[in-house]
């Protein structure tokens, strides 16, 4: 029987997260934006609920384009809103359309301000419990003080704390996660 964290038995979606997105370094700007704007949709709710609404999210954002969301305006807003196969939320959605104008313009700036902190390097947290991200309050602050001088709404260090670990820039995946073992690998830099 494969060992998972815990969290990622709770759902056939979470699970299929779990063993093949969260915690794998990622580098690709439109994979980062879409990660980012995921982690903003969850605030209050389930990750299990948003990957159950990712497909349709996919559908009405164009895969999450920068280049399409950027050109958005309220009446988007709006329409998007109305559209069953989103999580509804006006507030995360105009966050969503705003990150994506400031984003559009320059792709690699989420890249540099989600990996440069770390110069590059994965962070293996060795958890042996799932984690606390108050723990972690003095090194998320730097990204969410980054993001926010960025102009990005509703990046605060619970969304942004979630979405370093989904993007891989943090490996908190418990060490008896048979998950770990494969991702440490890619570590040079380990922090407790």
């Amino acid at each position: 029987m494969v060992k998972r964290c815990p969290w990622a038995t709770k759902s056939p979606e979470l699970l299929v997260y779990h063993d093949t997105i969260w915690g794998r370094p990622q580098h690709d700007p439109q994979e980062l934006f879409k990660a980012l704007c995921l982690e903003i949709m969850q605030a209050g709710l389930t990750f299990s609920t948003v990957l159950k609404f990712e497909e349709g999210m996919d559908t009405v954002f164009h895969d999450f384009s920068p280049d399409y969301l950027a050109k958005c305006d309220e009446s988007d807003v709006e329409r998007f809103c109305n559209d069953k196969r989103i999580i509804r939320n006006h507030s995360k959605v105009e966050a969503i359309i705003q990150n994506a104008k400031i984003i559009q313009p320059d792709p690699q700036m989420l890249v540099t301000a989600t990996w440069n902190p770390v110069n590059n390097v994965q962070l293996d947290h060795l958890l042996t419990e799932s984690p606390k991200p108050e723990n972690y309050k003095n090194f998320v602050e730097k990204f969410v003080k980054k993001f926010k001088q960025m102009g990005l709404k509703r990046v605060g260090p619970i969304t942004v704390y979630s979405y370093l670990q989904a993007v891989g820039v943090v490996n908190d995946h418990l060490i008896t996660c048979e998950f770990h073992e494969g991702l440490s690998g890619l570590n040079e830099k380990k922090s407790s």
